[in-house]
């Protein structure tokens, strides 16, 4: 059975839950609270030395850093494939998977923990630089119906992002674009967005 260790609200967590929806995998949550420092305990550290979230368990194998988990899922459980055959079309998936990780998914959790303390304001600025990210997605997109071309881990990843934004109520003000609007919508209709929005990002526990 696979297990993962998940803190509400990790949006790198749910990128993670994505791909285990979208393939349709039998797995547990161990859940794990940031308020409480669970990720930081030795217990967890045994497992991630990094003391992040999310760190996913297969029977013996441990594997942490949320690209790594999925890559691991894609390979391990091939079907659905979510990820091209030939070179190129891998490149552009990790492209998007990086673009999320460095810049998409850390702007929008700067508005989430600040949104979390009535004594900071989420700024005009805040917003301006998701918004930017999500500016940058039709541009992956191209004249395509998903990021890399076919349905892929890329996806998955930006499924997170859309549904962190949507708990945000970041939607009217950071995604502008039709284009990235009706991708949205299109995701929606994937088993992903199950574990992408799994559990909400104003969970008390979190």
């Amino acid at each position: 059975m696979i297990k993962v260790y998940y803190a509400p609200p990790s949006i790198f967590g749910r990128k993670v839950l994505a791909v285990l929806e979208e393939k349709e995998l039998d797995y547990t949550i161990e859940k794990m609270s940031f308020k409480e420092a669970d990720h930081k305990k030795d217990e967890y550290l045994n497992l991630n030395p990094n003391g992040e979230i999310p760190t996913l368990a297969d029977e013996e194998f441990v594997v942490y850093e949320s690209t790594a988990i999925i890559e691991y899922l894609e390979d391990e459980y091939p079907e659905p494939p979510l990820m091209p055959q030939d070179s190129e079309g891998r490149a552009k998936v990790r492209m998007v998977e990086d673009f999320c990780d460095l810049h998409l998914f850390p702007a929008i959790v700067h508005v989430l923990i600040k949104s979390r303390n009535p004594e900071v304001e989420v700024t005009d600025e805040d917003k301006s630089a998701v918004r930017s990210c999500f500016d940058r997605i039709a541009s992956y997109l191209g004249d395509n119906e998903y990021a890399a071309g076919k349905f892929s881990l890329a996806d998955c990843a930006l499924m997170a992002a859309f549904a962190s934004a949507d708990a945000l109520g970041l939607n009217e003000q950071a995604i502008v674009s039709y284009k990235v609007r009706t991708y949205k919508e299109r995701l929606k209709t994937h088993k992903g967005y199950k574990g992408a929005s799994l559990i909400s990002l104003e969970t008390a526990q979190a």
